[in-house]
């Protein structure tokens, strides 16, 4: 697929604010950028594009394809090339209406697939699903899952497998404690596993990767420490990346991207936005605004490819004329 070669972008999320939606016509639009050309100043020569909805989450992302989900729909798209399928209803939503997806890659099969689990436990005995995109269907998946209360994070890929924190409660415990692992899913066997996690047992806000490697994000209960840590296959052990106290970065982890060529960190954190962390300098810098009217909400990786060329419908280009404002 060589979508490895491609150079990693950057697709920032930008939401009108409510006063200007009316105005604009529009609840969101995205930019694209090289991670060592990110907004930290401007959005000089940088044009701002409609999304193929309305209103958009992107929840996942595999080689190109970013996951969409609104309002019960599930769709893939590929920003490079403006394709965009639409899958058809998952049969969990049916049943249940709640639910959480993930985006992947079987390298046994070369395909792409969907999964969906359900969001808020599974223990009345709800399937999971996984849509193929070779069949264009969902089928139920047969392994037994894990057994949790309701899944804490996003999905994240990697190596053939999707990975999910889960939170269950302690037996005999007087009051309801919870506790935190990472659910897996093998993309070609459609077998379920559990990975513990590192101690101190901090909650878990997020699974993803970070140079080749699964890594979560825990934080202590009053936002004073977030750590990093990752988990190497070689011998399955978690290793400490990153620390920091609240008042290095003035605000608590809540989402990391990854880390840039030059080794920043990609940060969303809870109280001041996004942000690029150096944490060899203990620097920070904030990605601003594209204008007064608007905010960014969420940013989002992907690699240039193009997957879905030949399915789905194309998605035309709309490009929008906002002003930007002027940075001194």
């Amino acid at each position: 697929m060589h979508t490895s070669r491609s150079p990693q972008r950057i697709l920032l999320t930008h939401v009108i604010r409510r006063e200007h939606k009316k105005e604009y016509g529009v609840a969101s639009f995205y930019t694209l950028h090289a991670e060592d050309q990110l907004p930290l100043c401007g959005y000089k020569d940088i044009t701002p594009v409609k999304f193929p909805r309305r209103n958009v989450n992107i929840v996942g992302s595999c080689n190109g394809i970013l996951l969409l989900y609104e309002n019960g729909v599930i769709s893939l798209w590929n920003p490079s090339i403006m394709r965009q399928l639409t899958l058809p209803y998952c049969p969990l939503r049916r049943c249940s209406g709640e639910m959480a997806i993930g985006l992947g890659f079987d390298p046994m099969t070369d395909d792409h697939k969907v999964v969906s689990i359900p969001a808020y436990g599974n223990g009345n005995g709800e399937s999971s699903f996984v849509y193929t995109i070779k069949t264009g269907a969902w089928h139920t998946i047969a392994s037994r899952m894990p057994l949790y209360d309701d899944v804490k994070s996003t999905t994240s890929y990697l190596n053939g497998v999707l990975h999910w924190v889960v939170g269950h409660s302690l037996p005999n415990s007087e009051k309801r404690q919870l506790c935190y692992n990472i659910m897996t899913f093998d993309l070609s066997s459609h077998v379920f596993g559990m990975i513990a996690l590192p101690k101190p047992s901090w909650p878990i806000h997020q699974v993803t990767t970070i140079q080749g490697s699964v890594a979560v994000i825990s934080m202590e209960k009053l936002f004073d420490d977030s750590w990093i840590w990752v988990r190497r296959d070689a011998d399955a052990s978690w290793s400490v990346i990153f620390k920091s106290k609240t008042n290095q970065i003035q605000a608590g982890v809540k989402t990391v991207l990854g880390l840039t060529n030059n080794g920043d960190l990609l940060l969303e954190t809870y109280f001041q936005g996004l942000q690029v962390y150096n944490p060899k300098k203990r620097s920070r810098s904030s990605l601003v605004n594209f204008n007064d009217d608007s905010f960014l909400f969420d940013m989002d990786t992907f690699v240039e490819s193009l997957q879905l060329l030949h399915m789905g419908t194309a998605c035309k280009v709309n490009h929008l004329f906002l002003q930007e404002t002027k940075r001194k």
